[in-house]
């Protein structure tokens, strides 16, 4: 899935592993195979070159890692798919299989003609790359949203948040912690963050099952004028559009205690905060709590000449052993339950199996949609003036969905 910071880039969102052979530039028998995905460092291409390997190893070819940054990636594959530069082998984030699915091989006869055991993969991330009844990738990472929180700020307020909290608990506590001179929340305006929010608040949808946007909806609307109330009185920080990183950025530095996160972000956030990271549920309404999940996966293009390698290579970069590794690496909760565990014991913050198991209970995966791209777009360009109260939430959020045609 998709990270706002720099070395958890590479973590949430796998680019492209491609055989040379599906550019339509050499043969089918070609050996060679270019893995193109977004890296945050040079330790996050070493890492992720070792996924390759195995998928190369099973595939019987040889596996070159390509590097792009996150927010030129969809843009390149966009450009590419259904031409003959297309990759072979396409990392997929969950919220996005739904644009692209045309452009995909769907799996289903290659996971039944190989006799492929998918049942080791949490229901939820298989679900969540597939369109209608068509599998068009295999889940690497999965999770729900969580809120990542300053435990020195918080425990300096005398706020201990628990697993189940409800939005009425979140208000007394930021309360407490603006009184102690910290302001609670930092808000966003990126798609799976807010939405995440705002499901919790009140069930708001913006996104519907089958796809269609509609954030002008009553729910969703009064979600936004929640967040823009608790901007106005202090105790949450404007949403900056143009700036993804915004809020981890606050939040690192101490300036707001709290924002809502995947577990993608967990191992880069214990890393860099100078402060014990505490992580718990979104607060939800009384009784009712609710989270999104997403993920990402490995499908192949509908141009890849040698589908059969394809698949030998995302099967063995999905397989247990693979997500073991990359649990114990911290680098993805993974989409194989059996090696979830190991990402637990991993990552060294109190409390977070429990924070999980809580969360995974009532988690549902964010629909995807084929207008991702341009909602998330729409989102950074008119959702700051709503969340953060300059123009009415009823009438911003009326404008994105006219603009998306609905």
């Amino acid at each position: 899935m998709r990270a706002r910071t720099a070395s958890a880039i590479a973590v949430t969102t796998v680019g492209l592993l491609a055989l040379s052979g599906c550019s339509g530039q050499s043969g089918s028998d070609s050996k060679d195979l270019v893995w193109s995905m977004w890296v945050g460092s040079s330790a996050d291409q070493e890492a992720w070159q070792a996924v390759g390997n195995a998928g190369g190893e099973a595939a019987g070819a040889t596996v070159t890692l390509q590097g792009a940054p996150f927010a030129d990636y969809w843009t390149r594959l966009s450009t590419q798919l259904g031409t003959s530069s297309a990759p072979c082998i396409v990392s997929m984030q969950s919220l996005r299989v739904s644009q692209y699915a045309d452009s995909l091989l769907p799996l289903n006869d290659l996971i039944s003609s190989t006799d492929t055991d998918v049942s080791g993969f949490d229901a939820g991330a298989l679900k969540a790359l597939a369109v209608g009844d068509q599998q068009y990738a295999l889940p690497y990472d999965t999770g729900p949203m969580v809120l990542f929180y300053n435990r020195d700020l918080f425990d300096k307020a005398e706020v201990k948040p628990e697993a189940g909290w409800t939005v009425d608990d979140f208000e007394a506590a930021a309360a407490k912690l603006k009184s102690a001179g910290t302001v609670a929340f930092g808000t966003t305006v990126e798609d799976l963050y807010l939405e995440s929010s705002i499901l919790a608040y009140n069930g708001g949808e913006a996104v519907s099952t089958d796809g269609t946007i509609d954030v002008s909806n009553p729910s969703f609307v009064k979600g936004v004028e929640w967040l823009a109330g608790m901007v106005e009185d202090g105790t949450a920080a404007p949403a900056n559009g143009p700036d993804p990183t915004a809020e981890d950025n606050a939040f690192l530095g101490g300036t707001v205690a709290s924002m809502v996160g995947g577990p993608w972000l967990v191992l880069d956030l214990k890393s860099r905060a100078p402060f014990t990271l505490g992580v718990t549920t979104v607060p939800s309404a009384a009784g009712e709590q609710k989270t999104y999940s997403a993920g990402s996966g490995f499908g192949i293009s509908k141009n890849c000449n040698n589908p059969d390698a394809a698949f030998k290579a995302i099967t063995a970069m999905t397989s247990e052993e693979t997500l073991s590794t990359l649990a114990a690496d911290g680098r993805a909760f993974p989409a194989r339950t059996a090696a979830q565990k190991v990402w637990f014991d991993n990552t060294g913050v109190e409390g977070i199996e429990d924070t999980f198991a809580s969360a995974l209970k009532s988690a549902v995966a964010l629909p995807g949609s084929t207008k991702s791209d341009q909602f998330n777009q729409l989102l950074a360009q008119y959702g700051p003036q709503a969340v953060n109260g300059t123009e009415p939430a009823q009438d911003v959020l009326d404008e994105i969905t006219s603009q998306l045609g609905n």
